[in-house]
């Protein structure tokens, strides 16, 4: 085995790599979670356009009801009037006359509301063109922005390659017991388990070492750990 300070020099570099693998795998694990939201986004906006289609046949249903009740009272309107030329008494004519302007007089206001539809079924009609133009330009960036960043992914998984292949050059010459230490307490460490001291202080955790500890960690004899981080120390230089 190589002496302790070439296999700390070893772990600092391999914590060296190891923090950059960490990160691009992390914006590896991003790339997705990017395309899922710029997906849900798109579907939003697609949802937004169901809404106002969907809206529209409301709508025009509703016209539709209206312009039936419409040639409903039309008819009994036709009917009424046929019958005036029937009836025999001045009280049986006023009545008809009476029903037939009741008549006519709901129908001026269904034709009220038959317009106001119309009207409705036009702005919603162009809310919906401008959607589907807003749509048109999202769906165009959604395409360029899959293909940017999956172009970024492929460069991520190709640097992810190199540096994994440094590293296991690296940890190929490390003593087996000390990098399982290592490996040990980078996994429960987040990712950090090699940390310098400087100014007294380790790097892992920002406690102030004891100068017996600072002293051990200089002479590179054995391998020291922070009481309180338990990360492995070493002092550059």
């Amino acid at each position: 085995m190589q002496n302790l300070e070439e296999q700390i020099k070893l772990l600092v570099e391999t914590q060296g790599l190891d923090t950059r693998i960490l990160r691009l795998e992390g914006q590896l694990e991003e790339i997705p979670q990017v395309m899922k939201k710029m997906e849900e986004d798109f579907k939003e906006g697609t949802a937004t356009l169901k809404a106002l289609e969907d809206g529209v046949k409301t709508l025009q249903l509703k016209r539709k009801e209206k312009e039936g009740d419409l040639e409903a009272k039309e008819g009994n309107i036709k009917k009424y009037q046929s019958q005036l030329n029937q009836v025999k008494t001045n009280k049986e004519y006023s009545t008809l006359q009476e029903e037939v302007g009741r008549i006519k007089a709901d129908n001026s206001l269904i034709e009220e509301d038959i317009l106001n539809i119309f009207d409705q079924i036009d702005v919603e009609n162009k809310k919906i063109v401008k959607e589907k133009e807003v749509l048109k330009e999202k769906e165009a960036r959604l395409g360029e922005e899959k293909k940017k960043l999956a172009a970024e992914g492929e460069g991520i998984k190709k640097e992810l390659e190199g540096l994994q292949g440094q590293r296991s050059t690296l940890s190929a010459k490390i003593d087996k017991t000390i990098l399982a230490k290592y490996e040990r307490i980078l996994k429960n460490k987040g990712g950090l388990a090699v940390v310098p001291i400087i100014n007294d202080a380790c790097q892992g955790c920002f406690r102030v070492m004891p100068p017996q500890v600072v002293s051990e960690v200089a002479v590179r004899q054995e391998l020291i750990s922070c009481e309180y981080c338990a990360r492995i120390l070493y002092i550059e230089g």
